[in-house]
């Protein structure tokens, strides 16, 4: 039997490697956060005014009583949701630049289809999907306050 040239067991070897390559993980991650936080920072006011217009919306369906109250907030914000999903696809036109623009994208389709729809299904008693979409919108509303506070916060 040959004797390792460094000394190490077989164990150690793999968790000195592991080590290395979680080491090097970590170094990648810090490099990609560093550089999503300085594109962002450049287009934060776009940011704000996306991410107000995404809880606006979210909001006049909160308000809604009635299926016929969801229709018309419906009806009325169509417009309002196309013009904001133009706004924001000019954060991050070629995509893989900005940390939250799929969370936005994912949000306004949710608030123009799947939303109001849960929503009238709750009006007739089945509350799961309002659920689901709650919670999913939650999520991401979550997500991106925080970046948004990172961003304030980094921008000084």
């Amino acid at each position: 039997m040959v004797a390792n040239p460094d000394g190490l067991s077989l164990a150690d070897r793999i968790a000195k490697r592991q080590a290395a390559e979680k080491k090097l993980a970590a170094e990648l991650a810090g490099e990609e956060q560093k550089r999503l936080l300085t594109y962002d920072k450049g287009k934060l006011p776009l940011h704000k005014e996306v991410f107000a217009a995404i809880k606006k919306y979210r909001a006049a369906y909160d308000h809604a009583k009635t299926k016929e109250d969801v229709e018309k907030v419906r009806v009325k914000q169509q417009k309002a949701l196309e013009a904001t999903g133009k706004k924001m696809a000019t954060i991050d036109p070629k995509g893989g630049n900005s940390n939250v623009v799929t969370d936005y994208d994912v949000m306004l389709n949710a608030i123009a289809n799947d939303y109001p729809d849960a929503l009238e299904l709750s009006f007739a008693g089945d509350k799961k999907p309002l659920e689901e979409q709650t919670a999913e919108l939650d999520k991401r509303t979550k997500k991106i306050e925080d970046w948004l506070a990172e961003l304030k916060a980094a921008k000084k």
